[in-house]
């Protein structure tokens, strides 16, 4: 049997009256239309295959010959459910119309079965929307975690900036920084990143702008910083003109040497001795003079000679041991001296006397020391140059300054062994023929223009009392009578 469309049967115990039924109602199905002109043939009994009726002669006969025939176009209608089969054994068809009590029952299963799915439905809604007010939640929440996160960073990257100026809790410690010549406001924030005295270039460049030190020279050379200054306090210790600060006004005699200049700028609080000795052995200052310096090792300090001597005011630093003014910038004041000193005129008088710029700067500087005061100058000068023009008769100057020099003031800054390695450069009595190897001390305009125009003498010896007082000489013979006369004014 084709499953498309099912049949249940079930037996009756009256089997025998079921039959009859239904051979009757067969018969009847079967029996011909009669006609008016022919009497009606007195119906037979027929079955549903309307082949020739077989009336059963018993019941085990019939059914055994019992037949069931299907319409298979049925097979292709819609199915209809069956109501559940009822506890007795009768038969059911699939085309019978359920009973009111079953259409009760079948309603009352469906409407409990959409309850339940209205039930389940709105569960799941309610889940679904406890579920999405979870996410909105977690969402707010992880919102607000970004939000104050990022500003917790913002503020503190603020802070970082806006510490580069003000220098809150930043180090104290001293860093050496290189700027190079012509340098602007850019790169020198750059060198100061570099060198971790700042953090952030770019907001440094911002407010150093806009407070308009763009528009300001910078001194270039090796500066001393430290982060606490702050980027504008930084930039304004490297500055051409300072304009603010504390300062004090210091003098310095002519003949002075560079230790001693260096101890009074150290002793009076505007820069420590280190740094300017620093500042003087690696920086290349932009003079036009210094190009025409020996600088060939052969001297204890290559400057000694042109730290002009005169009155200077320098910032002060508010700590001991502290900065007060840059070492280059202490440095450039005398440079800038000398220069402006150093004229045309001597350059043209020292080409004519046939003598360098440096070579007439260390004849003044042993002019400087030699003679006991400014009328001695020309005389003294007359001596140096006689001798340097008679190199074969007197190959040395015979001079006690230029050896005092080491022994007096290089042993005490550099100490005896390295001040020593000098002594054959500056010892003019003995082992140093001509010139020393450099100045010897830092000589005033007297002593150059001196230098510069010696009395016109035949002298070749001079020599001092205790009291200064000067006894020349043209022969050695002479100077010999000269000395013991000093030798007497100094027992009186």
């Amino acid at each position: 049997m084709d499953d498309k469309k099912k049949f249940e049967i079930e037996f009756e115990d009256d089997f025998d009256a079921w039959l009859a039924k239904h051979d009757e109602e067969k018969a009847k199905a079967a029996a011909p239309v009669p006609v008016t002109a022919e009497p009606a043939e007195q119906p037979q009994e027929v079955y549903s295959d309307n082949s020739a009726a077989d009336i059963p002669v018993s019941r085990q006969e019939t059914v055994k010959n019992f037949k069931l025939n299907i319409d298979e176009s049925i097979l292709d209608e819609p199915v209809v459910t069956e109501p559940e089969k009822p506890k007795n054994k009768a038969i059911y068809f699939a085309s019978r119309q359920p009973s009111k009590a079953q259409l009760e029952h079948r309603r009352a299963q469906e409407e409990a079965r959409q309850l339940k799915q209205r039930q389940e439905k709105q569960q799941r809604a309610k889940q679904r929307k406890k579920e999405s007010e979870q996410v909105v939640r977690l969402r707010r929440a992880l919102v607000c975690i970004v939000v104050v996160l990022t500003s917790v960073l913002a503020s503190m990257y603020c802070i970082s900036c806006i510490n580069d100026v003000l220098a809150i809790n930043r180090d104290d410690e001293l860093v050496t920084v290189e700027i190079e010549k012509d340098a602007d406001y850019k790169e020198i924030i750059d060198v100061l990143g570099d060198n971790g005295l700042i953090k952030h270039e770019w907001f440094c460049k911002l407010m150093t702008k806009f407070r308009h030190f763009d528009d300001k020279t910078y001194i270039n050379g090796i500066h001393y910083l430290t982060a606490d200054m702050g980027v504008e306090g930084m930039l304004t210790a490297m500055r051409e003109n300072r304009t603010s600060g504390e300062t004090i006004r210091l003098s310095f005699p002519e003949g002075w040497t560079i230790p001693q200049i260096i101890e009074k700028l150290a002793a009076n609080d505007v820069c420590p001795e280190e740094y300017l000795y620093d500042a003087l052995a690696k920086v290349e200052f932009d003079y036009g003079f210094v190009g025409e310096i020996t600088n060939d090792g052969s001297k204890a300090y290559y400057l000694e000679g042109y730290m002009f001597p005169d009155t200077y005011d320098f910032f002060v630093s508010d700590k001991a041991g502290g900065i007060g003014e840059n070492p280059n910038s202490v440095i450039r004041k005398f440079l800038a001296n000398f220069e402006m000193k150093w004229s045309e005129v001597y350059e043209k008088r020292a080409q004519e006397l046939g003598y360098t710029m440096d070579e007439i700067i260390i004849i003044a500087s042993i002019i400087q020391k030699e003679a006991a005061d400014q009328s001695q100058m020309a005389d003294v000068s007359s001596v140096i140059h006689n001798r340097l023009n008679n190199p074969s008769s007197y190959p040395t100057l015979g001079c006690d300054s230029t050896k005092k020099y080491v022994t007096n003031h290089l042993v005490k800054e550099l100490g005896a062994a390295k001040a020593n390695t000098y002594m054959s450069g500056y010892d003019t009595n003995s082992t140093r023929a001509g010139l020393p190897a450099g100045p010897i001390c830092n000589p005033g305009v007297a002593a150059i223009e001196a230098a510069l125009n010696p009395s016109d003498t035949n002298y070749f010896y001079f020599c001092h009392n205790e009291n200064g007082k000067i006894y020349l000489a043209s022969t050695y013979s002479q100077f010999q009578a000269n000395w013991a006369q000093v030798l007497k004014d100094n027992e009186g």
